[in-house]
C-alpha cells in the first residue's frame, strides 16, 4: 500500500501514535499509571528529592529573619500543601519551564522530555490520597 493512495493516513498514523505514548499519562483527577509512577520515581530522586524531599514532603520553614529577601522553601509536593490543587498540565509546565518565583525550581525543559515530566507528575500523584485525586485541580474549591 502506498501512502500517495490515501494522503490522510499517514497523519491519522502518527495522531494514533502519540496518543498511544501519551497514554500513560494520568489525566487530571485520576489515578496515575503504576508504570508511569515506577519510572518517575527515579527521576525523583535524581532532580527532585533534593528540595522537596523523600515522598514529597518539602523543605522546613526557614524564619524570614535569617532566609535571604526572595528565598522560598521548596514546597510540599504530598497531600499536605498545595500541589493536587493545580493540574497535570499545571504541574507539566512548572517542571518544564520552571516557577518564576524562584530560581530554585529550575526550567527541565532540555534536561528531561515532555514524556519524562509526565513521568515525574505520576510519581508525585502517588503521594496523595483518593480525595485529592477526587479533588484535583479546579474541583479543589468544591471539595473544601
Amino acid at each position: 500500500m502506498r501512502y500517495r493512495q490515501f494522503p490522510g493516513l499517514k497523519l491519522l498514523i502518527v495522531l494514533a501514535l502519540s496518543v498511544a505514548i501519551d497514554s500513560s499519562m494520568a489525566e487530571t483527577g485520576k489515578k496515575p499509571d503504576v508504570n508511569a509512577v515506577a519510572r518517575g520515581e527515579g527521576l525523583y530522586r535524581s532532580y527532585c528529592i533534593r528540595c522537596h524531599g523523600v515522598k514529597g514532603a518539602g523543605e522546613k520553614p526557614i524564619s524570614p529573619y535569617i532566609r535571604d529577601p526572595g528565598y522560598y522553601e521548596a514546597p510540599a509536593l504530598d497531600r499536605s500543601m498545595h500541589a493536587w490543587h493545580h493540574t497535570d498540565e499545571d504541574l507539566l509546565k512548572i517542571i518544564l519551564q520552571g516557577s518564576p518565583r524562584t530560581k530554585r525550581m529550575p526550567a527541565m525543559k532540555g534536561v528531561i522530555t515532555r514524556k519524562q515530566a509526565i513521568d515525574l507528575v505520576a510519581y508525585i500523584k502517588g503521594f496523595w490520597g483518593k480525595r485529592e485525586l477526587d479533588c484535583q485541580g479546579p474541583k479543589h474549591m468544591s471539595c473544601m
